[in-house]
């Protein structure tokens, strides 16, 4: 079997995740890890038996493909001089910090024939595959995304370090053009917004809620989806999916409950998730979404196919991203609204267009 040879930059915690599964499979050698901190570099490259290195720019001639999980800030800086160089990446999400610094990446890619995947590991959770399966075309989709607070990601606020998770996921239904977005976030760790609530709306119809925090004392990540194949719930963690889906007579519009005879009620009331609306409990298969990402990466790069989440999509979800932060009114947590709030330059509206 070919053996990719690959390397990982950033060894931070999810890079670290990255380097052990990638020294783990057999179509892959894990050959370099980089990190400026020869400590952090030190510890991954020992423990998987490559070489630690200091400069991205070290690679050139040693990996073929590279996993960029450094900062957010950094991955313009990093991934443009391997592309330039022939390697092929799957970048970290978000794809960069800036609108205008995603295209480029996406643009370089496609003039240098390239592979660019990049991380939204949420596409790849079995729980969203069976739930999106299941929902059909859908109408209305509700996301709540919630964490303790870390001390990870202080570069950026939650829009980026966690909603937009939930952004690519919207726009991996292919909705339309977005036409309007609502936003309301809470400041209360230091420069960035910490929480955020957010509604767009597109031009299909489809209408998503998305809710994010790092303050929260509870974490959650679920996602709810109202579709033409009935009410989904699907929990990312446990990853377990609900279905409750409308019976032929419901989908007719036959179904009228004030049609039905009082002395029917109390037996059909108890048959109402089995008869009427019957609700199910989806088998969702076992699997590794970090995993999944390298799948779909190395398949990319060797039959040419395009990755599952290419730089296209990564960096409209980063456009998507601006102008929720575009929208926002922030409020500080115990304090007043905030008054003549900084607004990044107007993103203009994009076409509709498929992401994934």
């Amino acid at each position: 079997m070919m053996r990719t040879k690959v390397a990982v930059v950033g060894c931070g915690h999810l890079g670290t995740i990255h380097a052990r599964l990638l020294a783990g499979r057999d179509d892959a050698e894990l050959v370099a890890v980089v990190d400026p901190f020869p400590e952090a570099r030190d510890r991954v490259a020992a423990a998987h038996g490559c070489q630690p290195l200091a400069d991205p720019a070290e690679l050139v001639g040693r990996a073929e493909a590279v996993v960029i999980a450094a900062p957010t800030a950094l991955h313009t800086q990093v991934a443009l001089p391997l592309l330039e160089a022939g390697i092929d990446l799957l970048v970290e999400k978000p794809l960069a910090v800036s609108v205008d610094d995603a295209r480029l990446i996406a643009a370089t890619a496609r003039r240098l024939g390239r592979t660019v995947a990049v991380g939204h590991v949420e596409r790849f959770n079995p729980a969203w595959v069976a739930a999106t399966a299941r929902a059909g075309e859908a109408s209305f989709v509700e996301a709540r995304r919630l964490a303790p607070f870390t001390f990870r990601s202080l570069d950026a606020g939650v829009v980026h370090d966690l909603m937009i998770h939930d952004i690519d996921l919207v726009l991996s239904l292919d909705p339309g053009r977005l036409e309007r977005v609502e936003a309301h976030g809470l400041v209360a760790a230091g420069g960035h917004e910490d929480a955020v609530r957010a509604r767009l709306v597109f031009d299909s119809g489809l209408v998503a809620d998305l809710a994010a925090s790092r303050i929260s004392p509870r974490a959650e990540r679920t996602v709810s989806l109202w579709g033409t194949g009935g009410m989904v719930a699907v929990d990312l963690t446990a990853k377990t999916v609900e279905v409750v889906a409308p019976s032929e007579e419901v989908r007719a519009g036959r179904f009228n409950a004030a049609a039905v005879p009082a002395a029917e009620r109390a037996t059909l009331k108890d048959r109402f998730f089995t008869d009427i609306l019957p609700q199910e409990t989806v088998t969702v298969p076992d699997a590794n979404a970090i995993a999944g990402e390298h799948d779909d990466l190395l398949a990319a790069i060797r039959t040419g196919a395009e990755p599952l989440v290419p730089a296209a999509a990564g960096a409209l979800a980063v456009e998507v991203a601006a102008r929720v932060l575009e929208a926002l009114d922030c409020t500080h947590l115990g304090g007043r609204r905030h008054a003549g709030r900084p607004r990044p330059a107007t993103i203009p509206l994009f076409p509709r267009r498929k992401t994934g």
